[in-house]
């Protein structure tokens, strides 16, 4: 089962997450290493809460839970 996430409040999924990368030397890459609590909707410009919802085979999403 495939999910996205969304703006809780718009529904956009133009979204992002606070996180931090760690360099990993061995494979010369970021690492994601811990994503934070903190959201931020690009649409609303702002912070937000995130929806979760399933994506069904046609490619359509559907409201499942709220983060």
């Amino acid at each position: 089962m495939k999910v996205e996430y969304a703006c809780g409040t718009c529904g956009s999924d133009h979204i992002s997450r606070d996180a931090w990368a760690d360099w990993d030397a061995e494979t010369q890459q970021w690492v994601l290493g811990a994503v934070f609590d903190y959201a931020h909707c690009h649409r609303c410009e702002g912070e937000t809460s995130l929806t979760e919802r399933t994506i069904g085979p046609e490619g359509e999403a559907s409201p499942e839970t709220a983060e």
